[in-house]
């Protein structure tokens, strides 16, 4: 396995743009810490309120048809490969997802490429008397959350580009989230676990009954493998709306090719009634690495099937060839060879399970370096539990993200769980020493924050600009 190229991905800051600044610093206006906090009652308001300024701007969700996929881990990977897949077969697409890497426009993507700096310029200056307008005739439902204006900017944009078919990650909720405002095709609903707890409940079932209040009357579901608990609220939720559901590991199902499970080619069937095959895709490479992006994979072929009877037929060379094709940085991707330098996103204890299980299965090194950053309301025990087995060696770091959990909080964490960790608290610095300690067999891995793998991705790809000039 060769190291692909870095994808060259502007961040904001070097957008040399005052427009876009200005525009940037009116979104971000709406969340932060120096704002007065909202009020507990204020998460049921979240969608009303997102409706209401959508109503506002002549309802932009209604000019085009979308998917909501939703889930605690595998999300944004699921829409990014049926996205890549309905473009492939010459769908007009938006793809919106969250958090970003680099660039806020990131988040909008319209037929594979980042929304440009005026068009957010433009979009905003749009929403701003719209939003005006909804604090003075509406006031009851309270001021718009960064996630909430930016979800309706991107809403608009897609309707003013044409899109035929939207693949909308939802946000960190379900049933009140701003996503919701869309009138879904499907959902699909990726792997549900603890996550997010002070906001979505203490418990898994709590958790699943917000993400699996998406389904809709008579609606189609696509659901990931879930733990029992899930299980139990998804299915009572399906009955009580009459929802049709297709399971991954009962309805479809994937299996390997060869003795590379977690990379090599594998096989996607799909059936009516969890016997009779009715769909087979053999053949199929993807350049996510692990078991879990195969999952993933699954459930979007799923998805794109099924989208065959709601008026999008996405034909299996189509599938075939964006899975092979999909680009989503910051999931086990590969910067570096000997010794190999690895970014994952993973920021819950399942998710440092898989990331743990694929670095084993796909990327065997003599020694592992973990360097761990954190953000706030992160399950810190289980990711620590996740990768610690594998680590022969931790940093603990920060993100420049204002949310990123102090290294000196994770260091505690660690020695409790028998580790000994280096504390760097600058995050380049941190993988730069970690990289210079690695042998040529050994493996770095930067993960726990999707902000901190960003800075990872930049940190390296403005050291191969030096070194190209």
């Amino acid at each position: 396995m060769s190291a692909p190229t870095l994808s060259p991905r502007i961040p904001d800051w070097a957008v040399d743009d005052p427009a876009y600044r200005d525009a940037l610093n009116y979104l971000y206006s709406f969340s932060g810490e120096s704002l007065p906090p909202r009020p507990p009652a204020d998460r049921a308001r979240k969608l009303p309120r997102t409706r209401a300024l959508l109503a506002v701007l002549g309802n932009p969700e209604r000019r085009f048809r979308s998917v909501l996929v939703a889930g605690t881990k595998g999300k944004g990977s699921t829409a990014a490969m049926l996205d890549a897949m309905a473009r492939d077969d010459g769908l007009n697409t938006g793809l919106y997802t969250q958090p970003h890497l680099h660039s806020w426009r990131e988040r909008t993507c319209l037929n594979g490429r980042v929304i440009e700096p005026e068009v957010v310029v433009e979009l905003t200056a749009e929403i701003r008397p719209a939003v005006e307008r909804l604090t003075r005739e509406q006031p009851e439902v309270g001021t718009p959350t960064t996630f909430e204006v930016g979800t309706v900017l991107t809403l608009l944009a897609f309707a003013l580009a044409g899109v035929r078919l939207a693949v909308v990650e939802v946000g960190v909720g379900g049933a009140h989230d701003a996503t919701n405002a869309v009138e879904p095709l499907l959902v699909v609903l990726g792997p549900i676990s603890l996550d997010h707890t002070a906001t979505l409940g203490r418990t898994l079932s709590e958790i699943a009954t917000e993400k699996a209040g998406l389904l809709r009357p008579n609606g189609l579901a696509v659901v990931g493998h879930q733990q029992p608990e899930a299980v139990a609220v998804i299915e009572r939720l399906a009955r009580e709306r009459g929802a049709r559901l297709e399971r991954l590991g009962q309805e479809w199902q994937w299996h390997p090719e060869d003795d590379a499970p977690a990379s090599g080619p594998f096989t996607v069937e799909g059936s009516a009634d969890g016997e009779r095959r009715t769909f087979r895709l053999s053949g199929l490479s993807l350049p996510l690495l692990g078991r879990h992006q195969r999952d993933n994979a699954t459930l979007a072929i799923a998805a794109a099937h099924l989208l065959g009877g709601q008026g999008f037929r996405i034909g299996p060379g189509a599938m075939r060839r964006g899975l092979a094709r999909v680009d989503w940085p910051g999931r086990l991707q590969v910067l570096r060879e000997r010794p190999w330098l690895v970014v994952d996103g993973a920021h819950n204890g399942d998710s440092a399970l898989a990331l743990a299980r694929a670095l084993c299965e796909c990327l065997p090194a003599r020694r592992t370096h973990l360097v761990l950053g954190v953000s706030e309301g992160k399950d810190l025990e289980g990711i620590l539990d996740g990768l610690l087995p594998i680590a022969d060696r931790l940093t603990v770091t920060a993100s420049a993200h204002e949310r990123a959990v102090d290294p000196s909080t994770l260091a505690a964490a660690a020695r409790a769980r028998g580790a000994d960790p280096t504390v760097t608290p600058r995050a380049e610095q941190a993988i730069h020493a970690a990289y210079a300690q690695a042998g040529p067999n050994d493996l770095v891995c930067v993960t726990g924050s999707l902000f901190l793998v960003g800075e990872a991705i930049q940190t390296m790809s403005k050291e191969r600009g030096s070194r190209a000039r």
